[in-house]
């Protein structure tokens, strides 16, 4: 794909983060009504906005592309350009007037990720990843870390939420290993992960619009990125996730949860 191409898709892409940015903190650190969907999470006013203005937006510009959301069904226009939109990871936190909570969009060419954006607007901080280029925070070219040792290595989760108690159990021999682990960040922390912060990070159970958006961004930044058995992420993966911010301790991370 040229790159010129995807650029022009990545204008298109930070206009979408520019509007979503807008109306996530206009309702932000005020009242509004809660509300819980089937599964039981939580959704906000802000939350349809969001996704709704974005979706109008795409439809507008490009009418036959895809658009896989979090909030609305599915449109399935059979093209090989589809838009995967999550208009508040970390509505938690957003609800609770915490700061790490983001807005994340990503651009599929045949269900493999071209851009990835995670925008954190109550940080001011927006990492935008395009294939085979390297990933900008607020467009200043930024990296990983590059530690070698787990035993060096800041290791972070969102949470508890483990489906797999094998892969819960490797998570916490991970963080006994590490120097250092935190729980709590939401997409954040792969932001912090990208910008050589932190060194590592383990999730599970998360949907197909929790994680596309953070592929381009991570390997952008010269980090590493797959599921729980060291597969690529896909449209279908199994919802397990380990970012690391090199091939040394991603290997290390690895070889750890295999031998559980």
């Amino acid at each position: 794909m040229l790159k010129n191409e995807i650029n022009n898709f990545a204008k298109f892409a930070n206009k979408l983060a520019d509007i979503s940015e807008k109306i996530v903190m206009k309702y932000f650190r005020k009242e509004f009504i809660v509300k819980k969907k089937i599964d039981g999470s939580p959704v906000t006013i802000a939350d349809i906005k969001c996704e709704k203005k974005i979706r109008e937006m795409i439809s507008k510009k490009f009418p036959s592309h895809n658009i896989l959301g979090e909030e609305y069904k599915e449109k399935n226009n059979k093209n090989k350009y589809t838009w995967v939109i999550d208009p508040i990871d970390g509505t938690r936190s957003y609800i609770s007037g915490h700061k790490d909570f983001g807005t994340l969009i990503a651009l599929l060419k045949n269900n493999e990720p071209i851009i990835g954006i995670i925008n954190c607007p109550a940080h001011k901080e927006r990492w935008v990843g395009l294939k085979d280029q390297p990933t900008k925070l607020n467009n200043k070219i930024i990296s990983t870390s590059k530690k070698k040792l787990i035993s060096k290595s800041y290791a972070y989760s969102s949470g508890l939420y483990f489906d797999n108690q094998k892969f819960r159990k490797g998570f916490e021999k991970v963080t006994k290993k590490s120097a250092y682990y935190r729980m709590g960040g939401d997409c954040y922390m792969y932001g912090m992960l990208a910008s050589g912060l932190i060194d590592i990070v383990i999730e599970d159970t998360l949907k197909v619009h929790d994680y596309m958006a953070l592929i381009p961004v991570i390997q952008g930044a010269g980090g590493v990125i797959s599921d729980k058995n060291n597969k690529s992420i896909k449209i279908d993966s199994d919802g397990s996730l380990v970012a690391s911010a090199n091939k040394n301790i991603h290997k290390q991370v690895i070889e750890i949860l295999k031998n559980i």
